[in-house]
């Protein structure tokens, strides 16, 4: 079911801000609150909004199940290499990058968790909607 012009074009307008806003949590998140998850909800939301609007079918012609699935598979084995790569400095999730870089590795940490949290809660939409459709 579509929405009215007005609705579908109003999410169209705000999904990018949104998508820049998750960004930018990702990204700055140890900075201030927020972080990882947050930013992660925020572009599922982004997503979940185009679904509600637009339609389950459209929608996940562009964003597609493998895709989505495939993003959330990198970045935990992104998460999970992270941790290791600690190890080899002193301590599982490690900064090893704290003199380097402002967050250190809690800025490839937030991306990672940002990814995977996002990427998750679309795949949990698109299979209840799966789910449902099927009825």
């Amino acid at each position: 079911m579509k929405m009215s012009l007005v609705v579908r074009t109003t999410t169209k307008l705000m999904s990018p801000f949104l998508v820049a806003y998750a960004a930018y949590l990702m990204i700055y998140g140890q900075m201030s609150p927020g972080g990882g998850f947050q930013a992660g909800v925020i572009l599922a939301v982004s997503v979940v909004l185009l679904i509600v609007s637009h339609g389950y079918r459209s929608v996940k012609k562009r964003f597609k199940m493998r895709e989505v699935g495939a993003i959330e598979g990198v970045s935990a084995l992104g998460l999970v290499l992270l941790g290791l790569a600690g190890m080899l400095f002193g301590g599982f999730f490690y900064n090893f990058l704290k003199g380097w870089w402002s967050g250190g590795t809690v800025v490839l940490f937030n991306i990672g968790v940002g990814l995977k949290v996002g990427a998750a809660f679309v795949l949990v939409f698109y299979v209840m909607l799966r789910w449902v459709e099927s009825d």
